[in-house]
């Protein structure tokens, strides 16, 4: 399946009963976690749906969404200001944001190392880090996880949260992390059981 047939995919998956679900619960737990930050940077945003709804409940927070995909960049909003980039190597100066945000996307990503160096150059002091991954100990991940065509196995680059928790330790003081988002059919529910949470969610100050 080409880039842009997958990219089709995960739009329209988002439109589905769970899909919006998913997209309500994830943008609330966001926007908890991101209220009162003025500027704010999404990396690997994807279409941008969470960006484009913190924008309408917040229209004086600066959003910049970043994502490596033309394609995604392509079905995004363009209510925000997303722009294509490589979070490895940001093209902002130092101190420009008061949060920077990864949705399921810092585990996609070739070098966690580079990344987080990055974002704690590109926060201000005392930035917030908020991080949303994928739960490789739920079910749900590992449903995916096991089709060789899914997106998930094509595509992602890390599966040990413990490895990615010290590389973000050498950076940030983590002040909350746990887990959230229980999927299990199509249903949602809320847990913090490893094996029913589909996301893992990290908190991090700038030290």
């Amino acid at each position: 399946m080409n880039e842009e047939n997958e990219v089709k995919k995960y739009v329209q998956f988002y439109s589905t009963k769970l899909g919006k679900k998913i997209l309500e619960q994830e943008t609330r737990l966001v926007n908890k976690k991101l209220t009162g930050n003025k500027k704010v940077l999404s990396i690997g945003c994807g279409p941008a749906l969470i960006e484009e709804r913190l924008h309408q409940l917040h229209p004086n927070m600066n959003i910049i969404a970043l994502d490596n995909s033309k394609e995604m960049i392509k079905c995004a909003s363009k209510k925000i200001s997303i722009i294509y980039g490589d979070a490895q190597h940001l093209e902002f100066k130092n101190s420009s944001f008061d949060a920077v945000l990864y949705v399921a996307s810092l585990e996609f990503i070739k070098s966690v190392q580079k990344t987080i160096k990055e974002t704690y150059r590109v926060l201000k002091s005392k930035g917030l880090l908020l991080v949303l991954m994928l739960n490789p100990n739920s079910k749900y991940f590992q449903e995916r996880y096991n089709n060789y065509n899914s997106y998930i196995r094509k595509n992602i680059k890390h599966t040990n949260i413990n490895n990615i928790q010290k590389i973000i330790s050498q950076y940030f003081n983590i002040k909350n992390k746990g887990y959230y988002l229980g999927i299990t059919e199509q249903n949602i529910i809320e847990t913090i059981d490893q094996s029913i949470a589909s996301l893992f969610v990290l908190e991090g100050k700038k030290l």
